[in-house]
C-alpha cells in the first residue's frame, strides 16, 4: 500500500479515497503478503502525504525540473547558472541525460525527507521510553548521519574501486540497533548487533533488512508504500511504532538470553 507524505503537524496520517492512485508495477507484496488484504495483483493503493505549507515547499524541492532551472538561468542569478552548468557538466562526465540526474536528486531529497521524518518520531519515542529505562539495557540512544559516503568495493591494495552513498540514522540499546538506511528509491531497515553496526553496508550486506520502504516521486507528490507489505501500516507513527517495538522486544531477548548463559552452572 502506498502513502501519500503526511502533514508532520499532525500526530497521524490519514488516507481518502480521493489520494488512492495505482501504480502499475508488478508488487511482491500482492495478495499473499498483505494481511490486510488491500493489495489486488494489478494495483497496489499509494499512501497520498497531505500537503502543509512545509510540506509544499518541501514538494518544490523534491520535484526539481529542468525547465525551471532554465528560467532561473536567463536572469542574474549567478547561482543558478553555476548549478545549471554544473548540472549540464555532471551530466557529460557520466554520458547521461540531463533530466536523470534531476530525478535522482528529487529521490535523494525525497529519501533525506522521510529519514528525518522517521528519525524525529523515533526520537521522540526514545526519550519518552528512557523515562523508565535510562541506565539500563534497554536506555535507546539515537543519531542521524545524513549523507555518508562509502567505500563498497576496494581492490588487493585497499584502494578503493567503487562508493556508494547512503542517507542514514540509528537508534541503539546495549545490544542492537536498528539502522535506517535510504538509498535511490527506498529506505531499509536493518537490526544488528551493537557491536556490529560500525562496519556499515559493509556487515549489513550480510544481514537481510527487516522492513523495506518503498519511494515514487511523480507530478503529483511524494507516495511511498512498505515492500511486501511488512510492516502492514498505511501511516509513518505505525511504522516507528512497529521499528522501535521490535528493538526493544529484540534487545529484552538478548539480555535474558544473556543472563542464561551467565547463570549456567
Amino acid at each position: 500500500m502506498w502513502q501519500k507524505k503526511e502533514d508532520p503537524s499532525k500526530g497521524k496520517g490519514s488516507r481518502k479515497d480521493g489520494d488512492k492512485r495505482k501504480f502499475l508495477d508488478v508488487h511482491p507484496a500482492k495478495m499473499k503478503n498483505n494481511p490486510s488484504g488491500n493489495a489486488t495483483p494489478d494495483s497496489v493503493q499509494f499512501h497520498a502525504m497531505q500537503q502543509s505549507d512545509h510540506l509544499s515547499n518541501v514538494a518544490q524541492q523534491v520535484l526539481v525540473y529542468h525547465e525551471s532551472e532554465v528560467g532561473a538561468s536567463s536572469g542574474s542569478d549567478w547561482m543558478s547558472r553555476l548549478k545549471e552548468e554544473s548540472m549540464n557538466f555532471l551530466a557529460e562526465q557520466r554520458g547521461v541525460q540531463l533530466q536523470q540526474l534531476y530525478r535522482e536528486a528529487a529521490y535523494k531529497k525525497g529519501v533525506e525527507v522521510l529519514v528525518d521524518k522517521i528519525y524525529g518520531l523515533l526520537q521522540r519515542y526514545a526519550f519518552e521510553f528512557n523515562q523508565i529505562a535510562g541506565g539500563t539495557d534497554l536506555h535507546v540512544s539515537g543519531t542521524i548521519s545524513g549523507d555518508v559516503t562509502e567505500a563498497t568495493k576496494v581492490n588487493r591494495m585497499r584502494e578503493i574501486e567503487e562508493t556508494e552513498t547512503f542517507f542514514r540514522a540509528r537508534f541503539s540499546t546495549r545490544l542492537f540497533s536498528l539502522v535506517v538506511r535510504g538509498k535511490d528509491d527506498h529506505i531499509d531497515f536493518y537490526l544488528l548487533p551493537t557491536t556490529r553496526v560500525m562496519a556499515q553496508s559493509t556487515v549489513e550486506s550480510q544481514y537481510k533488512p527487516i522492513s523495506t520502504l518503498q519511494v515514487r516521486i511523480t507530478e503529483q507528490g511524494m507516495m511511498w508504500r512498505m515492500a511486501d507489505a511488512v510492516p502492514p501500516v498505511d501511516n509513518l507513527d505505525k511504522l516507528c511504532m512497529w521499528l522501535f517495538t521490535t528493538l526493544i522486544e529484540e534487545t529484552k531477548e538478548a539480555t535474558k538470553d544473556e543472563e542464561d548463559e551467565q547463570n549456567k552452572p
